[in-house]
């Protein structure tokens, strides 16, 4: 299938405000209000597409939390370990995790934390959100309806 953007935007997470000149400083947590929409009520499993640039996650750093509705889906971790601009992150839902999250509801609330490395002050957990997909068997809009 056709991935569908979900959202486009430079955020830029972490402690130090002004690192990317051309991202909006969020800080540490981006909350993004969805409704929802299947366009293949049939899937078994949903993929949710990240586009990132200076993830650096190195070693035994978990990664940055994903959640909807408070419900953990997967890490942004950079998968190299490697400094690097961009970075593509995909991360596969069980249709029955989602389900779960969404608790019948069409509204929900995907929720990217930043993880703060205490071994590694500084700038290593800074990032840039940029963009959002999913695989193309679901849909959401910004906002609620």
């Amino acid at each position: 299938m056709t991935p569908i953007v979900l959202i486009t935007g430079r955020y830029q997470l972490g402690n130090d405000a002004g690192i990317f000149q051309d991202a909006l400083y969020i800080g540490f947590e981006l909350k993004l209000p969805f409704t929802k929409t299947w366009i293949d009520s049939s899937a078994t499993d949903i993929t949710f597409i990240f586009y990132t640039h200076d993830v650096e996650t190195w070693g035994t750093w978990i990664g940055h939390r994903v959640s909807i509705n408070g419900v953990e889906i997967g890490r942004l971790k950079d998968p190299d370990d490697v400094q690097g601009a961009s970075e593509v992150f995909r991360l596969v839902v069980p249709r029955t995790t989602l389900d779960s999250a969404l608790g019948g509801k069409d509204n929900f609330v995907l929720t990217v934390e930043l993880e703060r490395q205490p071994a590694m002050p500084g700038l290593a957990d800074d990032f840039v959100l940029w963009r959002i997909e999913s695989d193309g068997t679901f849909a959401a809009s910004l906002g609620w309806k």
